[in-house]
């Protein structure tokens, strides 16, 4: 089938969440476009909910009302919102959700296309010419769904508008490459220097993360590098010297931005029947931040706090 820009139709791509009026990812007003899908399980992850690829229902059964109808409509057997989460019968058709009254179940996830998406994106196209806004793709992980993640940023410069990406950087070079291609600005996390420590911290290597950031270096695109400071685990001053002198080598590297830690998501976890990993974790204070920063700042590498 050939779309209405004369090639073949992009694959669809699977989204948890599209937030208009963003500030914070990219610069300008921008919308985020949340795709779910990531390979890394980040013990402070913010949002569960986009870690598989797959759409998902959540549990909310402090507001179950015990009326039946997830059960009436469930075609898996999964049964009504009784527990503390959907049972391992839940297939995420989402057909318990809908029919639910009180908005006990809410499925995290919705087939969308290109064009879907980009409808949504150029509401607010004024706000972004005014403020110097744009989309941004994040997630969960958006090169988890890279063919869709193309199509959509391709169609999003030929409009253009300015695009960004957040991401973890840990996924094979050709296909960091080609989004980078469409991208004014790639958001890049770096969580820890250390290679088996970021193993226990995300559950892979930063092997494949930190040659990734270095090739790059050599395609010129803008990079601004994000490190979530999580209190004990990756805020020592040596994490922070290592991660500045890293990033001093990367040219394309503009700054470092620290991204203090936050709890929003845990109240998230009981919903799809996790525990949270990290329970009680204190909060850094701005203090504390802005010290990480001159840390960073000393070896010459720009760093501001987020």
């Amino acid at each position: 089938m050939i779309s209405a820009e004369g090639a073949s139709s992009p694959p669809n791509g699977t989204v948890f969440s599209i937030e208009r009026y963003a500030v914070h990812d990219g610069g300008g007003i921008r919308t985020l476009v949340y795709l779910k899908g990531c390979p890394l399980r980040c013990l402070w992850c913010a949002n569960p909910e986009g870690q598989e690829v797959r759409p998902q229902v959540f549990a909310f059964p402090e507001r179950c009302i015990g009326c039946g109808s997830c059960e009436a409509v469930c075609p898996h057997g999964a049964g009504r919102c009784a527990g503390p989460h959907p049972p391992s019968a839940c297939a995420g058709c989402g057909r318990c959700a809908d029919a639910c009254p009180a908005n006990a179940r809410r499925l995290f996830g919705r087939q969308m296309s290109v064009a879907e998406v980009v409808e949504v994106v150029l509401k607010d196209r004024a706000f972004y010419r005014k403020s110097g806004g744009g989309i941004t793709l994040s997630g969960g992980e958006p090169t988890a769904q890279a063919p869709f993640a193309h199509a959509l940023l391709a169609a999003c410069r030929r409009r253009g508008l300015h695009t960004a990406m957040e991401t973890c950087g840990h996924v094979n070079f050709p296909l960091l490459a080609g989004l980078a291609e469409h991208l004014d600005l790639i958001l890049y996390d770096l969580k820890h220097m250390d290679r088996e420590t970021h193993r226990q911290l995300t559950g892979v290597p930063n092997d494949l993360i930190l040659d990734n950031l270095r090739q790059l270096g050599a395609m010129g695109v803008p990079v601004l590098v994000r490190v979530p400071v999580i209190p004990g685990h990756n805020d020592a001053p040596a994490n922070l010297l290592a991660t500045a002198a890293f990033v001093a080598r990367v040219p394309s590297v503009q700054a470092v931005e620290l991204l203090a830690y936050h709890d929003y998501g845990t109240g998230k976890y009981a919903h799809c029947g996790r525990a949270y990993p990290l329970p009680d974790l204190p909060l850094p204070d701005r203090e504390r931040l802005r010290a990480l920063a001159a840390i960073i700042a000393s070896e010459g590498v720009p760093c501001r706090v987020g």
